[in-house]
């Protein structure tokens, strides 16, 4: 029962992030190597209507293979991979993007976990960015697979790229049990996971629809309802950990900030900076904490800003934390000047 419960409560997870992108197939009971070739394979997108050839047609990828024998039958079971937002979107600054070298982008990348060495390896994947984050799944038999990791890049050059391994803790549920699997070599790694969910923050309505239109395949979740959540925390100015806990919740895997008239766009795990370029908007007036239409986040009964350590962290000119100071507090989450 355990496990059971286990397995489905990541199943659920990965296919609710991943249905459009990825697939597992498979075909039992083959004599010889050569059936696999013509076999419709189930499960999945496959549902027994299609051939390995058709689903490479289609525009997908084979990203793992795994061949069983038992009882002198052959059993296959494929994981298929696709690419279905090739792009950023059609905007002015957002299909600049997408260049595949060393720049951001929604697309996933998958690789295969080899050489494992001290929660690390390498992928024959280049012109990475440091702080991109994903996943790293173990297949199971026919279309079973679970979560085991997140993964992280670390260095990257032009042909090759470093990944270290840290927990996955996307299901912090009491009523939810936790596996014991590590990850192994064989396991596969999904980079960019959910990088088109993002959450933006920006100072006014103007910035906030600008960004989104020119990310046209990005779903931005809405600020109202990062907004209510900060009120219902009594935190009218959110932290790291704030940003970071609530992407976690929403499976989202990318935050947009605008900040004097240019885009940060942040790994929403590593809290990296990915990408940024400036972005010219009509700005209205800057509204604290974000644009939000939640109104009155108040914060603790022991108010923070009058506290002059607060304000000198942040690189204030004095103790008010008002629409003035917007960039100035922003720069100094991200480590930026």
């Amino acid at each position: 029962m355990f496990k059971k419960s286990l397995f489905f409560a990541c199943i659920s997870l990965f296919s609710m992030n991943l249905s459009a992108l990825e697939t597992i197939c498979y075909k039992n009971g083959l004599d010889n190597p050569s059936q696999i070739e013509t076999a419709k394979l189930e499960g999945g997108f496959c549902a027994g209507n299609v051939t390995v050839d058709d689903m490479k047609k289609d525009g997908w990828n084979i990203l793992d293979i795994k061949v069983t024998v038992e009882q002198n039958k052959l059993s296959y079971s494929y994981y298929f991979y696709k690419n279905a937002k090739k792009g950023l979107s059609s905007g002015n600054y957002a299909s600049k993007l997408d260049s595949g070298k060393n720049e951001f982008s929604i697309q996933p990348i998958g690789a295969k976990v080899e050489n494992l060495t001290d929660n690390k390896s390498v992928i024959a994947v280049g012109n990475l960015l440091v702080g991109q984050s994903g996943i790293v799944v173990h297949i199971y038999d026919n279309d079973r697979r679970l979560i085991v990791s997140n993964a992280k890049v670390i260095s990257s050059d032009a042909n090759s790229s470093v990944v270290e391994y840290f927990a996955f803790d996307d299901l912090k549920q009491d009523a939810i049990p936790t596996t014991n699997r590590t990850v192994q070599n064989g396991d596969v790694i999904i980079l960019n996971y959910m990088y088109d969910q993002s959450l933006l923050i920006s100072p006014d309505f103007n910035g906030y629809q600008a960004v989104r239109e020119d990310f046209a395949q990005n779903n931005f979740i809405h600020p109202d309802i990062f907004g209510a959540t900060l009120k219902f925390d009594n935190q009218p100015l959110p932290k790291k950990e704030d940003f970071q806990k609530f992407a976690i919740e929403q499976n989202l895997g990318t935050i947009f900030f605008v900040i004097a008239k240019k885009i940060y766009i942040l790994d929403a795990k590593t809290f990296t900076v990915l990408d940024s370029y400036n972005f010219p908007y009509a700005s209205n007036e800057k509204q604290m904490p974000f644009f939000t239409r939640i109104e009155e986040i108040k914060g603790p009964l022991i108010d923070l800003k009058n506290i002059p350590f607060v304000s000198d962290a942040l690189g204030l000119k004095d103790d008010s934390i008002d629409s003035s100071n917007y960039d100035n507090y922003y720069k100094s989450i991200l480590g930026i000047k």
